[in-house]
């Protein structure tokens, strides 16, 4: 029987392979901690502790022009106060 010390090991290499193909946008790191709403899913870097959807980091092709969740959030107060 696998002692704890395996099994986390174990579930660390399958977390990691879940999203090998996504990496940080600015730090261009792997290690990205996944976290899922109702209204979508985000992934955070844990090197850079930058958020970024994960709906962009699938579908833009530039990581340039991905912008990260605190981003997003300061463009659409600029409109709501202008209101």
């Amino acid at each position: 029987m696998p002692n704890r010390k395996n099994k986390l090991e174990h579930k660390e290499k399958h977390r990691d392979l879940r999203f090998a193909k996504l990496s940080c946008p600015r730090c261009k790191s792997k290690k990205m901690i996944r976290f899922a709403w109702e209204s979508g899913a985000e992934l955070e870097c844990t090197e850079c502790g930058e958020r970024f959807d994960e709906e962009d980091l699938l579908t833009i092709d530039d990581p340039s022009n991905i912008l990260t969740v605190k981003e997003k959030l300061a463009f659409v107060r600029t409109f709501k106060e202008s209101d």
